[in-house]
């Protein structure tokens, strides 16, 4: 049973299907800890940080004892040694990524509104003017956090063939498809501040352009002309063809936005060698 503080972390209330339920917090939390698994820093330790969690090295569903074994073969350690002087080191970095993880979301002025399993029957919307806003209102939000996912999955794709050395010319298929991407948002973005000139309300009452941006993952800076530039505007720049079109002629602009993922790889190809 997980500690009732730790699945009170807002990272994990925000993640949790049902925040009011413990089993979907449990699974929430599960989903925090593997992620964070997977991004510890300590080369030397971080498969037997796994191993002790009963990720790979390691095997789920052993005793805390076989995990301890996996654990301490995993970074060369006798098992005692590691239990005694390692293992509460390991523990304590990792709830220190907790910890951090969890203040990152609370800094987050913007949160994805949560998504309610739909009736059985069509709903109706009352004849009442203020419903009808309402739904305008859901409808806009919608379309711009369905871009923020959007962009977030192709910058993860994009991170993940550039960490495994793909050719470039890949890497830059996948740059483009990004930056097409960070350009719906921005336009969708724009849209939402049209309709709402004041910020709207709700979930992103107080979030900048910027805020969103950041929400999706780590994009290159931009200047206010180059922003502009990739800003899919108009029916045709939205379809990913027609931006290609819009943006054969901003060759520097295309290089500069593709180049942290090239320099990553050619970084790579230096360190492997």
């Amino acid at each position: 049973m997980a500690s009732p503080y730790l699945l009170s972390l807002r990272t994990v209330l925000v993640r949790a299907t049902d925040p009011a339920d413990t089993a979907s917090c449990t699974a929430a939390l599960n989903t925090v800890l593997r992620v964070l698994l997977a991004r510890f820093d300590d080369e030397r330790y971080a498969d037997a940080l796994r191993a002790l969690f009963g990720l790979p090295p390691g095997r789920p569903g052993t005793t805390l004892t076989m995990r301890r074994e996996a654990a301490a073969k995993a970074c060369d350690h006798d098992v005692d040694h590691f239990r005694k002087r390692v293992e509460p080191k390991l523990i304590e970095r990792l709830a220190w990524m907790l910890w951090q993880d969890s203040d990152q979301f609370r800094a987050t002025r913007a949160v994805a509104p949560r998504l309610t399993r739909a009736p059985q029957d069509i709903p109706t919307l009352p004849d009442d003017v203020f419903a009808w806003e309402l739904a305008e209102h859901e409808t806009h939000l919608s379309r711009v956090w369905a871009s923020i996912y959007a962009l977030r999955a192709e910058l993860l794709t994009l991170d993940r063939i550039a960490a495994m050395g793909t050719d470039r010319e890949q890497i830059n298929q996948q740059a483009v498809t990004a930056a097409w991407r960070y350009g719906v948002l921005r336009a969708d973005i724009g849209d939402y501040l049209d309709a709402y000139p004041s910020g709207g309300f709700g979930a992103l009452a107080e979030a900048t352009p910027d805020d969103l941006i950041a929400l999706a993952g780590w994009t290159p800076p931009l200047d206010a002309d180059d922003v502009d530039k990739l800003t899919c505007k108009g029916r045709d720049h939205r379809d990913r063809d027609g931006f290609l079109a819009a943006m054969r002629t901003e060759v520097a602009l295309t290089n500069a936005w593709s180049a942290p993922w090239l320099d990553r790889r050619t970084t790579r190809d230096k360190d492997t060698t």
